[in-house]
């Protein structure tokens, strides 16, 4: 990759927890001006306070939720009040649907395949002539390690993943001459209690596979200004991909059922990222 300008101005979505908080504080570690984007009632105000506060840097937020009607509208009509420069989009917003596909209702597998799909699309298609503008543009989508392989209690949500994989690299080859496109596919996130707990359970190599919100912040912001296509943070994480395609599929789809075929019924649908 050609030398390229650090971003500037990051617009970062599912940012009030989780990863998506700390890409946030990543970027604004970083210099970056930041403008937030979570759901209604997801304290989202007050991140953008404390990041304000401890970063020094300028942050505005837009509390909405992008599946419904007009949320495009508002955001870019939001983004031109404040002068906004986006140079670096992170899709990072998502869902999970965990448990047997037939077990779960169709709405919730609906929710997953609208967030994780198809307002991933819409914005990242608003925003393509406002980063194709900027001297050097950046899209960080937000897959998973589940995007290479059919994950038994989360059909849905891995093939959302691996579409979000497949888009990616077809974008990224589209924009080559104007903007950088790379896809951060983590495993497991040490997102809360519960998902912790879940994690300290299983065999040693898993748990030390799962890393932490910030620990793969870094590692995504870090591998896509570095002009990685597909950026998977940890090495027990990049053996498993590396080994995955030589593997029968009916052992992965085993080991998949015995690590995570129980996660429904103790996370109870909490937003576990993969």
């Amino acid at each position: 990759m050609k030398n390229r300008a650090a971003p500037r101005c990051a617009l970062i979505t599912g940012a009030s927890q989780g990863l998506g908080r700390a890409i946030a504080d990543e970027c604004a570690a970083r210099g970056m001006d930041l403008f937030l984007v979570a759901l209604p009632g997801s304290r989202l105000p007050e991140v953008a306070e404390s990041i304000t506060s401890e970063r020094k840097v300028g942050v505005d937020w837009l509390e909405v939720d992008l599946t419904h009607d007009g949320a495009l509208d508002r955001l870019t009509a939001a983004l031109d009040r404040s002068g906004f420069e986006t140079d670096l989009l992170v899709n990072n917003a998502g869902i999970t649907s965990i448990g047997l596909f037939g077990e779960s209702s169709l709405s919730r597998h609906e929710s997953v395949i609208r967030l994780n799909v198809l307002a991933l699309v819409h914005l990242t298609h608003r925003l393509i002539p406002t980063l194709r503008s900027r001297k050097a543009a950046y899209v960080l989508n937000v897959a998973s390690l589940g995007a290479f392989f059919p994950m038994v209690t989360l059909p849905v949500y891995s093939a959302t993943k691996s579409f979000v994989l497949t888009f990616s690299l077809a974008l990224r080859e589209e924009l080559r001459q104007s903007v950088v496109v790379g896809t951060l596919c983590p495993n497991t996130i040490r997102t809360d209690r519960t998902v912790n707990e879940y994690v300290d359970r299983l065999p040693l190599v898993c748990r030390q596979a799962c890393l932490t919100p910030s620990e793969i912040a870094r590692a995504g912001i870090d591998g896509l200004l570095r002009g990685q296509a597909i950026i998977i943070p940890g090495l027990i994480n990049k053996l498993v991909r590396a080994v995955g395609p030589f593997v029968p599929r009916s052992l992965v789809t085993g080991v998949v059922r015995r690590l995570w075929g129980g996660f429904d019924r103790e996370v109870n649908g909490a937003a576990a990222q993969f």
